[in-house]
């Protein structure tokens, strides 16, 4: 009778194992892409880590380009497959109270399609809900760019640092105009 939702909380927690997986080995990877960044660095670019210390230089580095999104889809699925079945209790407490003011019918038992659909969508919110935190996480609690924070790790205050941006693909064979044409000529 449970063997569906045991195969599903399995699933979930395979893919969570997968992803934390992929967020360290990442990491470790970057550990030493870090190390041999600085090395690069400290021989033929010692301007871009002057008065950074090589240790601040590599926590900098692993923060700014780490796969945090993995890290916390693992979150996600793991905390959704943890409050499933205090939600699912939650809203099986919820439901005779949702139907008390209705006529009483059959079709408000449980088990009917009234409390099929009540149940499917209550959880699919519920999921959503904890997604919809886990997204503010992520986004609340991510790091500087990393060539920002290298900038303030310098010293130089970041109102004066100047980011080179690539100029879109889209954009290389646009040319401005040479005189406004769109000008009011009164």
């Amino acid at each position: 009778m449970y063997a569906t939702y045991v195969y599903a909380a399995v699933s979930v927690l395979a893919a969570s194992i997968i992803l934390f997986g992929y967020w360290f080995h990442r990491r470790r990877e970057l550990s030493t892409d870090a190390v041999d960044e600085w090395e690069e660095r400290s021989r033929s670019r010692t301007r871009t880590v002057k008065g950074v210390d090589r240790e601040t230089f590599l926590k900098i580095y692993v923060s700014g380009h780490q796969p945090r999104w993995a890290l916390y889809a693992c979150g996600t699925l793991l905390v959704a497959l943890l409050t499933t079945p205090v939600i699912g209790v939650a809203l099986m407490m919820l439901w005779p109270i949702i139907v008390l003011g209705l006529d009483g019918g059959p079709w408000y038992d449980v088990g009917y399609y009234p409390w099929m659909f009540y149940m499917f969508f209550g959880m699919c919110f519920s999921w959503a809900g904890v997604a919809f935190v886990m997204a503010r996480l992520h986004h609340a609690r991510r790091p500087e760019p990393f060539n920002a924070a290298l900038a303030r790790a310098r010293g130089e205050p970041l109102d004066d640092v100047v980011i080179p941006r690539k100029r879109p693909a889209w954009a290389k064979k646009v040319r401005p105009l040479a005189t406004d044409t769109n000008k009011d000529q009164t």
